[in-house]
């Protein structure tokens, strides 16, 4: 066992959030909550699930838009994995789908931050930032529904300053 306390450096970014919230939830069930027994369907701690980050720069405002857009639970038995390629069914058939999007204006000034710069923060950063609301959202929707509840995992945080992280060797490219 190790015990230790933990001061870290905080630094303000000059990256600063205007707003967040959900914008979309759309959930369709496959079968009704009380026959969603484990095994039966899917493990919630296992979830399989997508995250797509979009996001628009404004120089002009020093306004940034990002979107987090996550789908899981999807039907696997002949669906497409969004390349057009059939992907075949090797888990159980998930007793639902979820897709859920949150959406968050940045504010930045653009004398203090290249178009470079805040690109590579929208690619490699605004995940990190909206993934706590997106996980958020997609618990609280499935409490909501009678199903066994879903807590998306953690996820690894590269430290973005200097271009190292944590673990170099698990960071993924990019957050996906």
């Amino acid at each position: 066992m190790s015990e230790g306390t933990a001061k870290p450096e905080l630094k303000p970014f000059p990256v600063r959030v205007g707003a967040i919230e959900p914008v979309r939830i759309d959930f369709e069930g496959f079968a009704q909550p009380a026959a969603a027994k484990l095994p039966e369907y899917h493990d919630p701690a296992s979830v399989d699930f997508r995250v797509q980050i979009k996001y628009r720069v404004d120089e002009s405002s020093g306004i940034v838009v990002g979107l987090a857009d996550s789908v899981f639970g999807q039907e696997t038995n002949g669906a497409s994995d969004g390349s057009g390629e059939k992907v075949e069914a090797t888990a159980p058939k998930p007793p639902y789908r979820l897709n859920v999007a949150v959406a968050a204006a940045f504010v930045y000034d653009p004398k203090e931050m290249s178009r470079a710069e805040v690109t590579t923060w929208c690619e490699k950063g605004s995940f990190y930032v909206l993934f706590p609301y997106l996980r958020h959202l997609v618990f609280d929707t499935t409490a909501k529904t009678g199903f066994p509840t879903v807590t998306l995992p953690l996820v690894l945080l590269p430290i973005l300053h200097d271009g190292s992280s944590i673990r170099k060797d698990e960071a993924p490219a990019s957050p996906v």
